[in-house]
């Protein structure tokens, strides 16, 4: 099923609106210094989350309690065969890309196409988007 540039995703929504180049470039600009404000908040909140000596103690004993399970995992016969069909199935996977990257099939672009798909996000408008603010990102 293909979909020409000129009919929307939802036929019943009519063609999308798109801001014009400065309203895209200008939200774009605000989004990543609002973006930076969210960034070196978090920052300071880890920082406060690391500095308390009670969330420190439980930091602790959490430590302990992951290396314990690490440790029965790595003994456990049964969850060991597991953990090597998972480690087949993700070495397939690994043979299965680097196969498709020598036939040349444009793995990033398809996984945009297949989630641009999954989110019903319209091609045609995101394309118009990324040629408004291809220089701003970097």
């Amino acid at each position: 099923m293909t979909k020409s540039a000129d009919v929307s995703i939802n036929p019943l929504a009519g063609p999308p609106q798109v801001a014009d180049r400065n309203t895209i470039r200008a939200f774009v600009r605000n989004l990543d210094e609002v973006s930076e404000k969210i960034k070196e908040a978090r920052d300071d909140l880890k920082e406060a989350i690391s500095s308390n000596d009670e969330i420190e103690t439980i930091d602790d004993e959490i430590k302990k309690l992951r290396e314990r399970r690490k440790e029965i995992i790595s003994e456990s016969p049964v969850i060991k065969s597991y953990k090597e069909i998972v480690e087949e199935c993700i070495e397939e996977k690994k043979q299965l890309i680097y196969d498709a990257k020598q036939d040349g099939v444009p793995r990033k672009e398809i996984g945009l196409a297949i989630k641009a798909l999954k989110q019903d996000i319209d091609m045609a408008v995101s394309t118009e988007v990324y040629s408004s603010i291809a220089d701003l990102v970097g």
